[in-house]
């Protein structure tokens, strides 16, 4: 089946050959545990059942997961990764549930849309109680929505920019935002504004992330302007995070530095000014906290 799952639309036989993802028709998991950085109705006191896939449409110059989402079926498997399918998937589903976990948490989940929806499909079957999350950049086209119509719970897209150029220079794609756009307004008609259970934690809906970054405060202005058209009540987390990768070489010169505690307060204040009820804001210090490493045998924990 040829691959147009997101908005690069490489039309890649995956079986044959690999597609501009670099990924073959595997499916490939990084790590996956509890993890407790998530937004508060996300984490609660089990954790977010996250599993992370290996590799990624996109090429962001600012991602905090280089470590995996720079990964192709060219270089060697990862000593803690695994190849799976279905079946296996469903299995980690059910041991993320019995260790306490709030939700199945599927991070970067867009090249492996298809095979997710039956391993969904598998543990729903088999009654699986807690709420799936699909976290996602974004550039996610409409066919690969489609695949989670019914199946996703909840959506976690990203909207980093609101301007295709913006996607060719920081993520070295083409139409991201013209994608993105239209992927969010999928994804809202399927599952609407984020709704919470008696314990404060998501059961349905959409919540969007922007991160804001250096010298780019106008983009986040933009995107907050094209949230603020779900309505004052879209749930939004507004991230101050940033964190400079100075190891990845092309990483453009305005980028080498942390976010100025004044852009993020001008990004908030907008947030303000649109009446914008359900927007979580950051600690400017926490882009040193949200820093994974991969190597590590608990890739969130900073000893």
């Amino acid at each position: 089946m040829k691959c147009n799952l997101c908005g690069y639309r490489c039309n890649a036989e995956r079986s044959i050959r690999p597609g501009h993802c670099g990924l073959d028709d595997g499916v490939y998991v990084s790590f996956y545990g509890p993890h407790f950085g998530e937004e508060p109705f996300f984490t609660g006191r089990g954790g977010s059942g996250t599993i992370f896939f290996l590799g990624c449409n996109l090429r962001c110059v600012f991602c905090q997961n280089h470590q995996i989402s720079r990964w192709t079926v060219h270089d060697p498997l990862p000593p803690r990764a695994r190849k799976t399918g279905p079946q296996g998937l469903a299995d980690i589903f059910f041991e993320l549930a019995d260790r306490g976990c709030e939700n199945i948490n599927l991070v970067s989940p867009t090249p492996y849309v298809r095979e997710i929806a039956v391993a969904i499909e598998i543990a729903k079957g088999k009654s699986l109680g807690i709420p799936v999350v699909y976290n996602t950049h974004g550039y996610d086209s409409i066919e690969a929505l489609k695949f989670m119509q019914g199946l996703a719970d909840i959506y976690l897209p990203d909207l980093k920019y609101c301007s295709d150029e913006l996607g060719e220079k920081y993520s070295g794609v083409p139409h991201y935002y013209s994608t993105a756009s239209a992927a969010l307004d999928e994804m809202f008609a399927q599952v609407g504004h984020l709704k919470l259970d008696r314990r404060d934690m998501a059961a349905r809906g959409m919540s969007v992330r922007h991160l804001v970054l250096p010298d780019n405060v106008g983009n986040s202005i933009r995107v907050l302007d094209r949230l603020a058209a779900y309505g004052p009540e879209i749930s939004i987390s507004l991230m101050s995070q940033y964190h400079p990768l100075r190891d990845l070489p092309e990483i453009p010169p305005e980028m080498r530095r942390t976010l100025y505690r004044d852009e993020y307060r001008r990004a908030v204040d907008h947030a303000l000014e649109l009446g914008l009820e359900n927007c979580l804001i950051q600690e400017l210090d926490s882009h040193e906290e949200f820093l994974p490493d991969f190597n590590k045998k608990d890739s969130f924990r900073k000893d």
